[in-house]
């Protein structure tokens, strides 16, 4: 730890490995999971009451992710993410290294850390939502209506295709030494990352020092509470990161081993519905299953229905848009 905590000068630093920067990138990826997950959970007491906050939940956790990263930034110079693995941002000025941000920098990486994200799901959910439409057949008709709705979906394809490109492209500059930037993003702000230097904390014993001394003043005790508060959303995005990865790494194989359950008794109800959307009563265009009832519907008709009910419209199950699977019918 001391050499990474060395003091930087002219163009030497400590530089993090590759597999540094891309754990912390992944890590960073199970926050907002993790925060929809949680949202969804509460929700799901009183739905009728709180489930329109889920089709907010994106701008939800947007507000919870500036508050998150400005408290980091302001504290440890690194996102959430990269202070979990010791890293730090540095100035790059006039190819030399800097050991603090500027204000701007600051301001900007906050930015970026925050928005781009926000607005990459954002023009993904809106490119799925055009092909789905033209799939179900229900694309505007007028010329600039298409034009436009090609452009956003080639655009963002497109767009990112480049984007990604260009992550790998610093990370070979990187790995080969001919490039300080990790990222695109860390290269237009001048930003690189290095290694943190150790953080000093009172231990248990400094602490129990304190109060028997009656010196355990209020500045002490916010500090242990933001030490907990910090130390267990750390270890809690962690435990759900290795969970994720533990559920894919052994999801088929379990259901291999498992015998197949016999088929269930089909009720007279979903008679009525063979080959038949239950909302519309046409036959099925662009099959969407609900999960939680085993009910086939035309996507247009049962998005809008989740929305506003948050149950099945047949069986009136609790039902939520992540529960609704698409089916690819020859």
């Amino acid at each position: 730890m001391a050499e990474r905590g060395a003091h930087l000068t002219g163009t030497t630093f400590i530089k993090p490995s590759i597999f540094e920067i891309v754990a912390h990138e992944s890590f960073a990826s199970t926050v907002e999971p993790a925060f929809k997950k949680l949202l969804s959970f509460l929700a799901s007491f009183n739905l009728e009451r709180y489930g329109h906050l889920l089709r907010w939940a994106d701008e939800g956790y947007l507000i919870f992710n500036v508050i998150l990263q400005r408290y980091y930034l302001k504290k440890y110079s690194a996102s959430f993410s990269e202070t979990f693995y010791g890293l730090k941002r540095i100035a790059v000025t006039d190819s030399k290294l800097k050991s603090k941000l500027s204000k701007e920098q600051e301001k900007l990486s906050l930015i970026l850390i925050v928005l781009f994200p926000y607005l990459k799901n954002k023009l993904l959910d809106l490119s799925q939502r055009y092909k789905l439409e033209e799939l179900d057949g229900c694309a505007p008709e007028t010329k600039w209506q298409k034009l436009y709705r090609k452009f956003v979906v080639k655009g963002t394809t497109m767009s990112f295709m480049v984007y990604e490109f260009m992550v790998l492209y610093s990370y070979v500059l990187y790995v080969s030494g001919k490039s300080v930037y990790q990222s695109p993003l860390l290269r237009l702000l001048f930003i690189t990352l290095t290694y943190a230097e150790p953080q000093l904390v009172d231990s248990i014993s400094d602490l129990l020092k304190k109060i028997r001394n009656n010196s355990f003043g209020v500045s002490d005790g916010l500090h242990v509470f933001q030490r907990v508060a910090t130390t267990s959303l750390e270890f809690g995005a962690f435990f759900l990161q290795f969970l994720s990865w533990w559920t894919q790494e052994h999801y088929h194989m379990n259901l291999i081993t498992l015998p197949a359950p016999p088929p269930p008794a089909i009720p007279r109800i979903a008679e009525r519905y063979k080959g038949l959307c239950p909302i519309c009563c046409k036959p099925l265009r662009v099959h969407t299953v609900l999960s939680v009832s085993g009910y086939a519907f035309c996507y247009q008709c049962i998005l809008p229905a989740i929305r506003k009910s948050g149950k099945c419209p047949v069986t009136n199950y609790p039902a939520k848009e992540d529960d609704l699977i698409r089916l690819y019918l020859d």
